[in-house]
């Protein structure tokens, strides 16, 4: 169909070469804070100082008509330096490489939407976001969409993507259906743009049906589901007048997708004449960027500073009780002067070995960031949340048996109403109480520590674990 109608528009004399333009959309996704190439498969893949070679490279050979964009989630379980950073080193080297648009993922909100405004806000790099809203004004997050030329060209980015009801980055937040709110944007974005891209982080599956509902887009980018589309998805759409092209770049740095795009001027604006992509490894072939590896480097540097020593190896168990974990929970316990931790796992298992403790260590172990917040509970309410998940605790101790535990031992005595100061992690205070509204009558208060900085400061006195 494409064919025939390239060839009879040509034999009429109406269309020219100077009535097409052709575009080139990069594109990556999930991220996750990879900074560095890693082994896969006995090779080393990956690094962002090869995506900004091959772009630069991209960009030389089409002048003026290259769009760079990201997908999403790009700081939680990332390397020490994005941990310590806030995810801010990502930021400031999308902005060196020039990104167009990014729509941050879940991995973002992860960090608390403080920091996700706080980061971006440092940044030049526009940001797209139109189905998250603030809960207490339903205000929006972000622009829903940005509109930039290209080559004469009017390119719509629509940003769509999702938030984890069940983590405590949720809680002012009020995430709205991606494709219901997509339609209701078509009426007062589709007239000023000539292309229409979605930008989204809400998986493959729900990219599709976006595509079947939302006939007035040209193109989906998409992420959250880290799958490697090696050429685009192309889904029919509703209206029956051909398709939309859905692509994803698998993760961790590992391809950069491409999309070259001709348009040709038309009555009204440009119609879509070809459309095809495809996925450019990033690996041993391409040089790092020496410029953005030494951003990265100086700000990793200060995480070489050793502040405390282990005469003894501390392994860290994701499920069990270990060494590490005790640690941890001591350290919060300490620095709060509650009674009582209770904390989420560590979620790695990286351990330290004797020797030297540095923050690259502290800021491997927590990758989320967690707030930690004081409340007071009774020995009754303590025992209910000890029993309705396995939690990283001190200051107490019991025995589990399937999913009750008995014989608990708090090491402090109670106050005069029999409760107990009680230091949690946000996501723990979320999980159990914050969530439901019936819960408003724990009241909690904020420490303004994260469970990696009070580690840090407990660490920095002890300075020698015997």
């Amino acid at each position: 169909m494409t064919y025939f109608l390239i060839v009879f528009t040509f034999l009429t004399g109406s269309v020219w070469a100077s009535d097409t333009v052709d575009l080139v959309v990069l594109h990556i996704n999930d991220t996750h804070g990879k900074l560095s190439p890693y082994n896969l498969g006995g090779y080393k893949v990956g690094g962002i100082g090869r995506l900004s070679t091959l772009v630069k490279q991209i960009r030389a050979e089409n002048p003026g008509r290259v769009l760079l964009l990201h997908a999403g989630d790009i700081f939680s379980r990332g390397e020490p330096v994005v941990i310590y950073t806030g995810g801010y080193v990502n930021l400031l080297a999308f902005e060196k490489m020039g990104f167009d648009a990014i729509t941050p993922g879940n991995g973002e909100f992860y960090f608390g939407i403080e920091n996700l405004k706080r980061q971006t806000s440092r940044v030049s790099t526009p940001f797209v976001h139109a189905n998250v809203t603030y809960k207490h004004h339903n205000g929006p997050i972000f622009p829903p969409y940005l509109i930039k030329e290209v080559q004469g060209v009017k390119v719509g980015i629509l940003g769509l993507g999702l938030i984890r009801p069940w983590h405590q980055s949720s809680q002012t937040l009020r995430l709205h259906d991606a494709v219901e709110t997509a339609k209701q944007y078509m009426p007062e974005l589709r007239p000023k743009v000539d292309f229409l891209i979605a930008l989204t982080h809400i998986g493959v599956k729900n990219d599709s049906l976006l595509a079947a509902a939302v006939p007035e887009l040209d193109l989906i980018v998409g992420g959250d589901t880290h799958t490697r589309l090696n050429t685009p998805s192309r889904i029919a759409r509703a209206n029956g007048e051909g398709s939309v092209a859905i692509v994803q770049a698998r993760h961790y740095y590992q391809f950069l997708g491409r999309v070259d795009v001709q348009l040709q001027k038309a009555a009204h604006g440009y119609r879509v004449m070809r459309l095809n992509g495809k996925l450019l490894p990033l690996d041993g072939q391409i040089a790092r960027d020496s410029k953005i590896e030494a951003l990265i480097d100086k700000y990793a540097r200060p995480l070489d500073e050793v502040i405390c020593r282990t005469e003894r190896d501390l392994p860290n168990v994701r499920d069990e009780r270990s060494a590490l974990g005790d640690l941890v929970g001591e350290a919060v316990l300490d620095q709060t002067r509650a009674d009582v931790a209770i904390l989420e796992r560590n979620g790695d298992t990286h351990g330290v070995f004797a020797g030297d403790i540095s923050l690259n260590d502290i800021y491997r172990l927590r990758q989320y960031r967690p707030p930690v917040m004081l409340t007071r509970l009774s020995r009754d309410q303590i025992q209910a949340v000890l029993e309705a998940r396995m939690y990283l605790t001190a200051g107490c101790s019991f025995e589990r048996k399937d999913e009750t535990i008995a014989n608990l031992k708090i090491e402090a005595k109670p106050d005069s109403a029999g409760t107990y100061l009680v230091a949690m992690e946000r996501q723990v205070a979320f999980r159990h109480f914050l969530r439901d509204a019936a819960s408003d009558s724990v009241a909690f208060d904020f420490t303004g520590q994260r469970v990696d900085t009070a580690l840090e400061r407990y660490l920095r006195d002890v300075k020698v674990i015997r």
